[in-house]
């Protein structure tokens, strides 16, 4: 077996045989010998650690079957390294001290060996602490960089909303695939359960819903939803049709639903209660309204027979006014 580390007093990437490190692998015996392939023989040949061999310090990257592979992987964190040297130096010259004054933000939790620092020329001139700022400063971008990484990754997997096609942009297949949701009607509801019942038609919907995207199951649920079924049309059903609701559950659309959800690795408890949730806000949604309308409705006649009468009292006044002699 072979290993991949960093030497820690020298900063450089080397493949070692992996019988010369420490249990924990944060140290390695190291031949004293000064002949570059003499060390590289040692390493392919797995020779024992002897007296005279030195203990370094090291970050351990890795092991390998093959030195060939080890190798390989010794070239892919040297130009990793080289990339975070090189975006190091661009800051610094950008923007002088930014560096710098950045913080661990992102990284608590992680120990200091987990950031492997890339091989490059320290002069003999630079003070010890001008080595220590310069590293930190590379651990700090090295660890800001590894979390913006990891967050884009994130975002690309879960973050695929559709996006409303401009007038000259040709509509996507998803779309093409089914024109006709959201259901309006309870005429589109039964259409659209005679279509599910194709297997094929129905893989296609799971397909097209599944691609609504959403962060998080209750964003997830929500997006799917309303591409599946009108505000108005919602409000008529429940989970399990009480009182006079229809039941959501019966319908083959929702195990569509599910099927969508399960994409995003929503599983269907989870499903099934955020569908209760969103059909319950729907139809307290609708009751808000209802219960308003009266109120608006009542209030405006109040206003008329509150202006009629004003207008008649008015009149009254007058003709009175009108019937008395004039006196000078």
């Amino acid at each position: 077996m072979y290993a991949v580390v960093t030497l820690q007093n020298s900063e450089e990437v080397m493949v070692v045989a992996s019988n010369w490190l420490s249990i924990d692998k944060k140290q390695c015996y190291w031949p004293p010998f000064k002949s570059t392939e003499k060390c590289k023989e040692a390493v392919q040949n797995r020779d024992e650690p002897a007296i005279g061999w030195e203990k370094l310090n090291i970050s351990f990257h890795g092991e390998h079957a093959t030195f060939d592979q080890a190798e390989e992987h010794q070239k892919q964190v040297k130009e990793q390294y080289r990339s975070i040297y090189l975006f190091s130096i661009n800051i610094s010259t950008e923007f002088p001290g930014t560096a710098k004054r950045q913080k661990l933000e992102y990284s608590q939790g992680l120990s200091i060996n987990q950031f492997h620092l890339p091989s490059m020329p320290i002069t003999s001139r630079m003070s010890a602490d001008g080595k220590d700022e310069l590293l930190q400063m590379l651990r700090d971008i090295k660890s800001t960089v590894q979390e913006n990484s990891a967050m884009l990754k994130k975002l690309l997997k879960e973050n695929t909303v559709s996006e409303v096609p401009s007038s000259t942009s040709r509509p996507s297949k998803d779309v093409k695939t089914n024109p006709k949701l959201p259901v309006r009607t309870f005429d589109d509801v039964s259409r659209i359960e005679r279509e599910l019942n194709n297997t094929k038609t129905r893989q296609k919907y799971v397909k097209y819903l599944s691609g609504r995207g959403g962060f998080g199951q209750k964003d997830v649920i929500k997006y799917i939803m309303q591409h599946v079924i009108i505000d108005d049309l919602a409000k008529e059903f429940n989970w399990q049709g009480r009182g006079d609701k229809r039941p959501f559950s019966k319908l083959i659309l929702a195990d569509v639903i599910r099927d969508a959800a399960l994409k995003h690795k929503i599983n269907r408890v989870d499903c099934e209660t955020e569908i209760k949730k969103y059909l319950q806000k729907m139809s307290y949604k609708a009751d808000r309204l209802g219960r308003k309308r009266p109120r608006e409705y009542e209030g405006s006649q109040n206003e008329i027979l509150n202006v009629t009468s004003h207008t008649a009292l008015d009149s009254t006044i007058q003709s009175v006014i009108e019937s008395q002699p004039f006196f000078v």
